[in-house]
């Protein structure tokens, strides 16, 4: 079961990723503060990867994926498989890679830094970095 943080992370990649257009298609449990999560399916598996959400964009059409990381659960051998392969998905009609949304807390910017740097998606374009700052963790806000 996802703790308190891991849940508030995935709400604020599923703030930013509507902020950038996408529509929300399925999350991977409940996130208090969504409204429509309970009619929302799972994410689909991807490979052996399933993201904490997903969506695809209203007007590019393009895949987007959240994945929500506590500051336990960022550098490891599974967070590095699960970035590394949603972060190589591409769509079939242009090309385009798929946006990842990695959320995490702010003081544990340096390790995700370090986990994008052995994985070579440091400057990513389509890997989009939230970094929430704690109090909003600690509340759930």
């Amino acid at each position: 079961m996802p703790s308190e943080q891991h849940q508030a992370l995935l709400l604020w990649g599923l703030r930013s990723m509507v902020k950038d257009g996408y529509r929300v298609e399925g999350i991977d449990g409940h996130v208090a503060g969504w409204p429509s999560t309970n009619r929302l399916p799972p994410p689909p598996d991807l490979g052996g990867v399933r993201p904490d959400a997903c969506g695809i964009h209203e007007q590019d059409e393009v895949f987007g994926f959240v994945e929500a990381k506590t500051e336990w659960d960022i550098d490891n051998a599974h967070t590095r498989k699960q970035l590394s392969h949603l972060a190589s998905l591409r769509m079939d009609k242009n090309g385009r890679p798929c946006s990842l949304y990695v959320a995490i807390p702010r003081g544990s910017a340096y390790a995700l830094d370090r986990v994008l740097i052995d994985i070579g998606l440091l400057r990513a374009p389509h890997v989009r970095r939230l970094h929430v700052p704690s109090a909003f963790l600690e509340s759930g806000r």
